[in-house]
């Protein structure tokens, strides 16, 4: 086995700032309590060592956390929220060290644990999750404004290749993780949990075909482990495959059904293609660029570069620029989430029996015989667009619960033909057409047409239509209703007509605008711009759009304060130095021919931590 590290010097850190945390809170500022730090230092066990960095920085997470949870019992759960991410901040700029020393100390690992489940239930589950799509699209906007182009190509990287894939750490992969750690949490946390149901799965369909096992978080940043996602480009299903590509490995779809929903048929496809895309460029991260976009644009890009090193493809789409590092950020997470602050419970994994159909049946039939709820039925065979499955598809897997095979079968051959699926006769009335009578059945024209072998669509007032429908029609509406791919972005989102301690100010949406890039600008997120404008997750925005943004109200004098150009303030106590972001104690303890000693006696600091718009005394006097 072979393990090589690359260090490029001059590693550039980029850290991802919460300036709304200290616009928030300019007027309190959190001291460490030497006690509690007393207290929490008797319970280190004696076969770890800690660091003071690292104490300061678990002492800090619990200030913010207490600060937090004083905000919720005061109902501001905006405030309360500031201080949560404050704390997840800190979280994420943990050494390896320390997060090695962070799994073998209960005690801070039951508290971080604590953190993050506390988060967890009160913003992640009454929040809408983003679709992978727009979570990628996020982290595109963020890494394209933060991070300078001599920077995301090649500097400060680590490569791990010891496993069938190699694990690169760069500057783009940091900011993933970062985003994921952080403003990307809540989407991030449900898609660990749901990835439990399913990636036992594909790790076997994968070992089985060859590929590496870590491409199966290929399925995390595609579709979050969603076997029922749809994307804008019409690609569906946990591998996101459009209909062609989908048509190309044996998946077949059309009104009734949809095989790229399949998990196991997908999953096989999506391995089959990686081997092929693989076996076409013979690099496992040009193969994922390919996976993303046309695999000609990479080959024009290689040729064009004359490489085969996927970082100096600087002219791939932005998208497949940022595909590999976010996928890899995902990978480097999943494998060990609770490393990276992610302390979930993954949901179980779902076990199935499968028989193969080539006749319409109504699922209601299916629950009815393997004493089984509907939902269920539907839930493990997402395929299934419709009540029943295809008529007229031969060799359609049909999905059961684990261990009713044989119940099934001996049931399935008692039902008379005509029990297996339900039909309505319709009689024509005058002014009717195919059109008011699908949508009356919930149905399509194609469908009637189809049923009733119609080659036009003439029809005659006074004969009859044959309509498929559901035998159980509560559960179908409830579903028909769900499974509207226009639902969610269509969505009514209230407005929010105030922010207490925030003032409003309106920006006018300019040409090339995105949500990232105005959220960086007010140094808060896109989730909270959606939130108080009422914009669902989709729904873009366009050029002279007015979007409230809701800022602190002395925002412009901190602000100011933070982005000035002079950094240093005279008083008649002495001067003072405004800490801008990416200051540190060593940097400006070096610029006023100070010692970080020094520098800290003068501020009476107890610890090294410092944050923009702190005012920092240089002078000796």
């Amino acid at each position: 086995m072979e393990f090589r590290i690359t260090v490029i010097k001059n590693s550039v850190s980029v850290l991802f700032l919460m300036i709304l945390f200290i616009i928030g809170c300019q007027n309190r500022v959190l001291k460490h309590d030497n006690t509690v730090r007393k207290g929490y230092m008797d319970k280190v066990p004696e076969n770890i060592w800690v660091s003071d960095s690292f104490i300061e920085k678990a002492d800090s997470i619990v200030e913010y956390y207490n600060v937090a949870r004083i905000k919720l019992r005061e109902t501001d759960t905006l405030g309360a929220e500031i201080f949560y991410e404050q704390a997840f901040e800190i979280l994420s700029n943990f050494s390896e060290e320390d997060r090695n020393t962070l799994q073998h100390w209960d005690h801070y690992d039951t508290l971080f644990m604590a953190l993050s489940d506390e988060y967890e239930k009160i913003y992640i589950a009454n929040n809408t999750a983003m679709e992978a799509e727009e979570v990628r699209e996020d982290i595109i906007d963020m890494v394209e404004l933060d991070i300078p182009d001599s920077v995301l190509f090649g500097e400060g990287t680590v490569i791990d290749s010891s496993g069938d894939i190699p694990i690169t750490i760069n500057s783009k992969v940091r900011m993933a993780i970062k985003y994921f750690q952080t403003k990307g949490r809540v989407v991030f946390t449900r898609w660990l949990e749901r990835s439990g149901k399913y990636e036992d799965l594909v790790f076997d369909i994968f070992k089985s075909k060859g590929v590496p096992r870590d491409l199966a978080y290929i399925a995390m940043i595609e579709s979050g482990f969603n076997p029922s996602a749809r994307s804008y480009a019409r690609a569906v299903g946990m591998w996101q495959f459009i209909s062609a590509t989908g048509r190309y490995y044996g998946l077949r779809n059309d009104w009734w059904f949809d095989e790229r929903r399949d998990v196991i048929k997908s999953t096989t496809a999506a391995a089959d293609h990686l081997k092929d895309l693989y076996e076409r460029f013979g690099d496992w991260y040009l193969a994922l660029a390919g996976y993303n976009c046309n695999p000609k644009k990479v080959e024009y890009n290689m040729r064009r570069y004359n490489t085969k090193d996927f970082w100096q493809l600087r002219r791939l789409p932005r998208q497949t620029r940022n595909y590999v590092p976010t996928y890899l950020a995902a990978t480097i997470i999943a494998k060990n989430p609770k490393k990276f602050g992610f302390f979930v419970e993954k949901h179980q994994p779902i076990e199935t029996d499968v028989v193969q159909i080539s006749e319409s049946v109504d699922l209601n039939v299916v629950a009815n015989i393997v004493g089984a709820e509907y939902t269920k039925i539907k839930e493990i065979n997402p395929a299934v667009l419709q009540w029943v499955t295809p008529p007229g598809v031969n060799d359609f897997n049909l999905y059961l619960p684990k261990g009713t095979k044989e119940k099934f079968l001996a049931g399935y051959s008692q039902i008379p033909e005509n029990q297996k699926r339900a039909w309505v006769r319709h009689r024509i009335s005058g002014g009717e057409t195919l059109s008011t009578i699908a949508q009356k059945y919930h149905t399509s024209i194609s469908v009637i047409k189809s049923t009733n072998k119609l080659r036009s669509n003439l029809i005659h007032t006074g004969k009859y239509l044959i309509i498929p429908v559901p035998q159980n029609k509560s559960h179908y509406y409830t579903y028909k209703e769900s499974i509207q791919p226009s639902n969610k972005k269509q969505s009514t989102v209230k407005t929010i007509r105030n922010v207490p301690g925030h003032k409003k100010t309106i920006y006018l949406v300019k040409k090339g605008d995105t949500l990232g890039g105005i959220a960086e600008l007010y140094n808060t997120s896109a989730s909270k711009i959606r939130a108080w404008n009422g914009l669902p997750y989709g729904r873009h925005i366009y050029p002279k759009q007015k979007l409230a943004i809701w800022i602190p109200e002395n925002y412009d004098q901190i602000k100011e304060n933070i982005r000035s150009n002079t950094s240093i303030e005279d008083d008649a106590e002495g001067s003072y130095h405004i800490v801008k972001r990416g200051d540190t104690l060593w940097n400006i303890a070096k610029k006023y021919n100070l010692s970080i000693s020094d520098l800290k006696r003068i501020n009476k600091m107890n610890n090294s931590y410092i944050k923009p718009g702190d005012r920092l005394k240089v002078s000796k006097n």
